[in-house]
């Protein structure tokens, strides 16, 4: 997969949100595909959060493994 705009914007800020040990709830519809792709991919999962059934997007031990792999192929530490 290769990485655009928009699914550094998805897996930015769901990486954000895990530092607090929380997930994102995207706005833009436009977005719901990306975030499938990285689902897809095991960076995100998926979780129903409200009664509504809201869907959200969280983090993933594997998310992490390919920054940290991404960081010993490009030589940038992702810290």
């Amino acid at each position: 997969m290769e990485l655009t705009h928009e699914h550094l914007h998805v897996a930015f800020n769901a990486w954000a949100a895990a530092q607090d040990g929380g997930g994102v709830v995207l706005e833009e519809p436009g977005l719901f595909p990306t975030a499938h792709e990285l689902c897809e991919a095991g960076w995100l999962r998926r979780r129903f959060v409200t009664a509504p059934g809201e869907l959200s997007w969280w983090w993933t031990p594997q998310g992490d493994v390919a920054l940290e792999l991404g960081a010993l192929t490009t030589g940038h530490s992702p810290n």
